[in-house]
This record gives C-alpha cells, structure tokens and sequence, in this order.
C-alpha cells in the first residue's frame, strides 16, 4: 500500500511496527510499517497475525513443503520469494545446510534474529549470511552490509541442479551467489544444444555454458568481465567433467559481440542472460536502447536454424515491451525468427496472480526461419 493511499493512521505505530488494516470499515489483514518510504504497508497476512517467530516458522515451513512438490529432488533452491511465500520484504536462498538472507523491509529488517531462529529451528543449519549490500534496501532508509548471522559459510559451497554440480562463493558472489531463477531456461538450453556451437554471453559461473555442454554441444564459449566469475566458470565446468569442450573469455560483452558480428561468427546458438538494463521507470528508453543492440549483434551470429536464448530480468520491461524490442532487433539484424518457447522464472520464485510485480524474469526462445 503506497503512502499517498493511506488516509489516516489510529495510535502511533512506530517505523517497523505491525499494524491492521482498513478499507474503511473492512479488516484487509494485517501489515508491516514503514512511514517514511512510498510503500507505507506490506501486508503479510489477511488475518490478525503479529510477524512473530511462530509466524515466520510456519511460513518457512510451507514455502520448503511447496518446493518439495513442485522441485523433488531437489535440496537448493529460493527458499523465500518475499510476497510469493507470503513473507513481504525477505528472500532466502539454500545451499544445501547455507542459507544466504536477503532483507528489503524495516519490518523485515528488526526482525533477522527471528528469521535466524526460525531457520536454525526449522532446518539443518551450518551457516545463515546476510547479503543485504543492494539498493532495493535504500528507499526504506536501510544501510548496506553484508556479514554471517551464524556459523562462516566456506568459500565455495557445492549445490546441485537438475544433476548438475556448482561451486557457490556465497562472500563473493553476485547477489546471493547464485541464480536460481534461470533453473528452467538452463534446462532447456541443456536440450537444445547437442550439436551445436554455444555462446554463452554474461555467463557469470557458467550456469548456461556447463549445461550446454552437459547437453552435448560441439563447442561451448563462455564470456563475462568478472575475473572471479570467469574462474568459477571454468571451475564448475571442470567439476562436472566437460572443461575440455568449454572456453571461458574475460571480455566486455557489446565489444566482444561487435567483434564477432563484424567477422561472422561461427556460432549456432547464442544465450544473452545480462543484467537488468532498466532497474527504474526513468531508464527505459535507454535500457531499451541496449537491449536492441545486443539482441541485433546476437541475431547477426546465427546462421539458418540457429537458436537465440534472451533474457531480461528488468522488472519494467514487460512481456509484449520484450517482444517489440526482439521484433526491431531481428529487422536489424536482417533475419526472421520463429518463437520456439518463451521462459520464466522457476517456482520457487512463485508469481503471485494478484501481483503482477511479482514476476521479473522474462526470456524468448527464438530459431532463425
């Protein structure tokens, strides 16, 4: 609830309170308060509920039951997806017996002792860690930090997915040290390459590069402008036995693309996972502009049967916006595209039908005609 929606306000609820809330005289639930940021309320429950351990537990408890349905198998995953599992301005990742914590809500935020208990209450734990140094925590006046809230993570923590084994620098790392979110997509990468040339561009750890490899490609070339993440990618590629196919480049990605684009190439499948280009509503045009470009310099790669896997994880670029964008891309680029799947987030970032925010990621699975 923003704060210009909030009439009045009975007591005098402090920053980071709980309070009831009201359409006029009908009970909504219950909610987390923060008067000095635009969201003034989060709600969290449609009942009277405190935000208390017993609360958090049982949330947990049912977002670990949810993932155990819809990702059998599988011991790492998002845990917590804030509003999706019911738990406003919280994410936690799981590494196995790691936990890496995420907080974006005052609320949330005087809470972390309590999201430590219900965590060491509730699973195996050898380490919790905070990676709270993010601008999501800025508009609710947060400091930035990031440290353990108990037990030290190692230096590189193994996970698992859909068979596929990685090394997880949790301290170091990009956000929580890895992206769950893209668990579908790299499942279909991984049946889409036998065979083929694979490009890998912002390839981070290596996510879409192992699994291309896993799945049989010819040749996989992985590119990123993190020495770190270079490293680990070619570590992970080692790790799971397909490092001789694979080549991990420390390049500048528009620069490398130009290049390869002016030389033609010599790959059948592109992956473009980049960070979000737009991040507020005032950075879309130019987002909009860079995503075209590095879309067309792909596009420009790939010969007749080719197969472009693109991503955004831009919360304001939706999904016919992403579409448009592809469609002056591929006029660009000279080339016609058939759509061969469109991807999102997997479901342990579950999306809320009520709330449409909730869903960021999305991604286009496209084949040269």
């Amino acid at each position: 609830m923003f704060s210009n929606e909030v009439v009045s306000v009975e007591g005098r609820p402090e920053p980071g309170d709980t309070v009831r809330v009201f359409d006029r005289r009908e009970f909504l639930g219950s909610g987390m308060y923060n008067p000095h940021s635009l969201i003034a309320v989060r709600l969290y429950s449609d009942r009277e509920r405190e935000f208390d351990l017993d609360f958090i537990k049982e949330r947990l408890r049912a977002a670990r039951e949810y993932r155990g349905e819809v990702l059998s198998g599988e011991e790492d995953y998002r845990l917590c997806y804030g509003e999706g599992d019911g738990l406003p301005g919280l994410v936690v990742d799981k590494y196995g017996r790691h936990f890496v914590v995420q907080s974006h809500a005052l609320a949330v935020e005087r809470r972390l002792e309590l999201v430590t208990r219900a965590l060491l209450d509730s699973f195996e734990v050898e380490s919790v860690y905070e990676k709270n140094d993010f601008r999501l925590r800025d508009p609710e006046g947060l400091p930035r930090r990031e440290g353990p809230l108990h037990g030290v993570p190692g230096r590189q923590v193994p996970i698992a997915e859909a068979g596929a084994r990685f090394q997880v620098d949790i301290a170091l790392g990009q956000k929580t040290g890895w992206y769950f979110d893209q668990r579908v997509t790299r499942r279909r990468v991984r049946e889409f390459a036998r065979g083929r040339r694979f490009l890998d561009v912002f390839s981070y750890s290596g996510g879409f590069a192992v699994n291309a490899a896993l799945g049989g490609a010819e040749t996989v070339v992985a590119v990123d402008s993190s020495v770190t993440a270079t490293g680990l990618g070619a570590a992970n590629a080692a790790h799971n036995g397909v490092a001789e196919c694979c080549e991990f480049r420390l390049e500048e990605a528009f620069r490398y693309l130009t290049g390869l684009a002016r030389d033609r190439g010599g790959f059948d499948m592109v992956c473009l996972d980049p960070p979000a280009f737009i991040k507020a509503k005032r950075e879309r045009e130019g987002g909009l502009r860079g995503y075209r470009t590095i879309n067309t310099l792909a596009m420009r790669l790939l010969p007749p049967g080719g197969i472009l896997v693109t991503s955004s994880c831009s919360h304001h670029l939706f999904w016919q916006d992403f579409l448009d964008m592809l469609v002056g891309a591929a006029r660009d680029a000279g080339r016609e595209f058939t759509i061969l799947e469109r991807t999102s987030q997997g479901p342990d970032h579950p999306v809320l039908l009520s709330m449409p925010e909730s869903e960021y990621l999305r991604c286009f699975i496209l084949r040269v005609a």
